[in-house]
């Protein structure tokens, strides 16, 4: 739980975190996301570095370099968790909360400043927690998979089968 606290690092810092992330997963050098950006690699770097401020575009470059979600690039920073842009870089989970919340919006309208923060944070805990629960050892189709893998490797022959 610790490393999604933000413990005072600057968004620039955060967001260098969640870039390098997100590059190290797909196994990339900088020159190679550089190019693929059609930038100089001196500006990639900077920022990578998080030494320039936060650019939208460079940003969706960056996500369209990696085929990677540039929304879970910006969630990292928001949320203080570089790794949640690795995480969530095949998934698109930041992508899909934006699209559940770009429809939410189109469908309430006004009457989403209606909505009660009870309902609301019971609507985000009932998601959170059905997602929590999925990936849990308790998860039916996880406990399928692992039970049906056992099986197989308990019908393999051994080493040194003739």
């Amino acid at each position: 739980m610790s490393e999604t606290v933000r413990s005072g690092l600057p968004d620039g810092a955060l967001l260098s975190k969640a870039i390098k992330a997100a590059r190290a997963r797909r196994r990339l050098t900088t020159s190679e996301v550089a190019r693929r950006m059609n930038l100089p690699t001196r500006t990639y770097e900077r920022f990578e570095a998080g030494e320039t401020r936060l650019n939208m575009d460079y940003l969706h470059r960056f996500a369209r370099a990696l085929d990677c979600d540039p929304h879970a690039v910006l969630f990292a920073v928001l949320i203080g968790s570089p790794a949640f842009a690795a995480r969530a870089a095949d998934n698109r989970f930041g992508s899909i909360l934006m699209i559940g919340l770009r429809y939410l919006d189109a469908a309430l309208g006004d009457r989403l400043a209606d909505l009660e923060v009870r309902t609301l944070v019971s609507a985000v805990t009932a998601m959170t927690d059905r997602l929590v629960a999925q990936g849990g050892p308790d998860d039916p189709a996880g406990r399928w998979l692992r039970e049906g893998l056992e099986a197989l490797d308990a019908g393999r022959p051994g080493p040194g089968r003739r």
